[in-house]
């Protein structure tokens, strides 16, 4: 998975050491935050939400689209999205949310 990232087999088990039992999708899930952000910035360098829309579709004829250049995944940024979702995945136990939607897992 992060293979065409240039993350290296050793910072792969570093990373999965610090998240251990997590499930395969909570790893894909690291990668798309370090995306997420990244997206975001771009919107907002370029204008905000606000003109997203003219900007990639109501341009002049002589106008270039703007650049995206995805991001240099780093363990660093795969560590702080980990911390993230952690954080978010305690939220939802404290206030037992996931309770309710997974109620039948304690039968």
């Amino acid at each position: 998975m992060y293979e065409k990232d240039g993350i290296s087999w050793d910072e792969v088990v570093h990373v999965v050491g610090t998240f251990p039992n997590q499930a395969l999708d909570f790893y894909g899930a690291l990668r798309s935050r370090t995306y997420d952000r990244s997206i975001s910035k771009w919107v907002e360098d370029i204008g905000g939400v606000e003109s997203l829309g003219n900007k990639l579709l109501k341009r002049g004829k002589n106008e270039k689209l703007p650049v995206f250049t995805p991001p240099k995944q780093t363990v660093e940024a795969l560590l702080e999205s980990g911390y993230s979702l952690l954080r978010e995945q305690q939220l939802i136990m404290e206030t037992k949310l996931s309770k309710e939607y997974m109620k039948n897992i304690d039968d």
